[in-house]
């Protein structure tokens, strides 16, 4: 984890992380006022966020920190891990969307999302299961609200990737917009190593990706990629489409052959050279079974039950392409 506080523009800044903290400034009368964009990927996170910020605003620029919220873009255990912490400590709100709200008050529902069923307890660590957090604050995807310096923030759907993760879109004073893109999009490191990342609607994801390019913001930051300006963020969206379509394509010339989703998972991962481990094997067969869910609701593939054994295939075109 990097201890710095990496400035953006114009009272917006980040700290980079395996997981980035998205770090919005308010200055009033009485203190700075802080707005948190996630709140960590572990446990320790929360003390260090605090003590970088302390570092930064209060032993340099003399001012009293506030935080006031912190903005959960969704769920997922490596962004919320310190929500508790903070809410605890301090007495911030944390907020996130309607449908985000069951996995933090319930750390358990993730992991039975993701692997179909009660959890490995490998998969209860720590780790990978945060703090529940109760009496979130409620936001609604595509609302916004204005600062009391003129600091518009616009909360931007953003599904795909998680039931109904937001974007947050920063715009200044000075009219420098900064878009905090979530997992909607991915960074090139995260693309080489994983290649296949985490979605549970690949359609929606898709169109995420088209939004994200369509508000033309003067910075993009990804929650696991490098900060981007707008060209380098339309290059590495194409990137992240180029990705999906190639699993899918992948997919579709795999079941030319009947496959179990499991038999298809092990097949991708030799294809694209993936050995494995536990985790991976869970999410990237989640996210494999998504993409069958995807594809056989846009009548590509098909499915049955043989010798009490799902089978997925592809679906033969007619002559023409019809």
């Amino acid at each position: 984890m990097d201890k710095n506080l990496n400035r953006i523009c114009e009272n917006v800044y980040f700290i980079s992380d395996s997981t980035n903290i998205g770090v919005i400034s308010e200055k009033t009368p009485d203190a700075l006022n802080i707005y948190l964009v996630d709140a960590g990927c572990a446990p320790d996170r929360g003390k260090i966020i605090l003590d970088i910020l302390e570092e930064h605003f209060c032993k340099t620029d003399k001012i009293k920190c506030k935080i006031k919220a912190v903005i959960c873009t969704h769920s997922h255990q490596d962004h919320v891990h310190a929500a508790f912490y903070f809410k605890e400590k301090t007495g911030c709100e944390i907020w996130c969307t309607r449908k985000e709200r069951g996995n933090l008050e319930n750390p358990e529902y993730e992991q039975a999302i993701i692997c179909g069923g009660f959890p490995l307890p490998e998969l209860e660590a720590p780790l990978y299961k945060a703090k529940p957090v109760y009496d979130v604050k409620i936001v609604e995807p595509d609302s916004a609200f204005t600062l009391s310096d003129g600091t518009e923030i616009n909360l931007i759907g953003l599904p795909g990737h998680h039931f109904e993760m937001i974007g947050v879109l920063v715009k200044t004073k000075t009219e420098k917009t900064v878009l905090f893109a979530a997992d909607a999009i991915f960074g090139r490191a995260h693309m080489k190593k994983y290649w296949i990342p985490f979605l549970l609607d690949e359609g929606r994801f898709k169109t995420s990706l088209r939004k994200i390019t369509d508000l033309h913001s003067d910075y993009l930051l990804p929650s696991h990629g490098e900060l981007l300006n707008s060209a380098e963020a339309e290059a590495l969206a194409e990137l992240n489409r180029y990705a999906l379509v190639s699993t899918e394509k992948t997919v579709l010339e795999i079941l030319k052959k009947p496959h179990t989703a499991e038999d298809l998972l092990k097949a991708i991962a030799d294809i694209n050279h993936i050995n494995l481990g536990l985790a991976q094997f869970i999410l990237i067969g989640c996210t494999i079974r998504s993409y069958l869910s995807y594809l056989y609701r846009s009548g590509k593939i098909s499915f049955f039950i043989k010798d009490n054994r799902m089978l997925w295939r592809a679906v033969k075109l007619k002559k023409g392409g019809q």
